[in-house]
């Protein structure tokens, strides 16, 4: 198969514009549907064009484009496809950059292939995420993890994601651990300034879950030592399951580390995200739920007939985005389970899709997607 030239057209590169320059969380539902379904259309067409596997795919499964109707119809491709099939959807002359994460099960990496529009798309979208809970202003920014990890040369991690990705509101960033002979310590000169130069300021952190508990908290802890900030956000995602080893729950993380800064729980953001989608994470609201931008979408389905669930089951989660041209990333089935709570009327303000992340699942891979890709070969 030939490869074209996979740009979105003009008309579909409009609505998608218009969709990112919303505030991210102001359109109901069946709204953000109705604006949803024609992009995702056109971007599957591009993807069935540009890519066999996905070609053969669809031809397997006989999806009709045009018949598609609703976000649930959009054919979705499991998370672990990214490990085993090269899903580029622009022609290689296109791509920038690859991203490689392996994830936490197994030791093959996903290959995330990123061309300048999609990179763009990102950060457009992440931009527009942030602003929501933080506001326009740039803010001193807190990385509760060491310098190295955001160095060119580091392999891609959701660590490094997350640093990177978060680092666009900042006025000027500091990081609050230090690597020594391979082991994460404070970094007290940092510290010290911090809390002497920068509690006044509006100031906002990011942290792995199970490092800010484990290597932060703790030392932290031996020596005594608190924040008293005036305006303070964290942001914090990943390592739950390792926490749940640990007996820790969410409430638990959030109070105490909301002592530790000084601020309230409410200030303790737990987001939900992927490599695979790099651009949208799914924030918790004071409510403690996880709202879906209007460019994306989130869809819930049983784990044993993958159809969708309905408000209250827990079942695998689906993430839906219309920003990338480089890759398959209109539908992706994770290997996380999770549980729509509500449509349109979380008590926080915000419309659309709002759910919560419940565990990770072991050997989550859907039986009869693989073969169908691997025939293609």
């Amino acid at each position: 198969m030939s490869e074209n030239c996979c740009h979105a057209g003009p008309q579909e590169t409009g609505a998608r514009d218009a969709l990112l320059a919303l505030d991210p969380y102001t359109l109901d539902d069946r709204q953000k549907n109705e604006d949803l379904m024609p992009i995702f259309r056109e971007q599957l067409k591009d993807a069935r064009g540009n890519n066999r596997h996905i070609e053969h795919y669809f031809s397997k499964l006989q999806i009709d484009i045009d018949a598609l109707r609703q976000p649930e119809d959009v054919p979705f491709i499991p998370v672990q496809m990214f490990k085993h099939f090269d899903l580029r959807t622009c022609p290689e002359n296109a791509v920038a950059k690859v991203l490689q994460s392996s994830g936490t099960t197994g030791a093959s990496p996903s290959r995330i292939p990123l061309d300048k529009s999609t990179t763009l798309n990102q950060i457009k979208a992440l931009k527009a995420i942030l602003s929501d809970y933080l506001g326009k202003n740039r803010k001193i920014f807190l990385v509760v993890d060491h310098e190295g990890i955001n160095k060119p040369e580091m392999a891609f991690s959701a660590r490094t994601a997350g640093v990177r990705g978060l680092s666009i509101y900042a006025k000027k960033t500091f990081y609050l651990l230090r690597e020594e002979e391979g082991r994460l310590t404070l970094n007290m000169p940092v510290i010290r300034d911090i809390i002497e130069n920068y509690s006044h300021k509006e100031v906002y952190a990011f942290g792995f879950t199970y490092i800010i508990w484990t290597v932060f908290y703790e030392q932290l802890k031996k020596e005594g030592i608190r924040f008293s900030f005036d305006k303070f956000t964290l942001f914090h995602g990943g390592g739950w399951k390792k926490m749940k080893d640990l007996a820790v729950s969410k409430e638990t993380f959030s109070g105490t580390i909301a002592e530790l800064f000084g601020t309230e729980t409410e200030n303790i953001l737990d987001f939900y995200g992927m490599a695979e989608q790099t651009g949208i994470i799914f924030v918790d609201c004071a409510c403690g739920n996880k709202h879906v931008p209007a460019f994306s979408q989130v869809i819930i389905r049983d784990p044993f007939t993958l159809e969708p669930c309905s408000p209250g089951n827990t079942g695998l989660i689906e993430v839906m985005s219309i920003l990338a041209d480089s890759y398959y990333d209109q539908a992706v089935l994770t290997e996380d389970l999770g549980m729509l709570v509500g449509v349109d009327d979380c008590p926080c303000g915000r419309k659309g899709r709002y759910f919560r992340f419940v565990s990770r699942v072991e050997k989550a891979e859907v039986r009869g997607c693989g073969d169908t890709f691997r025939e293609s070969r």
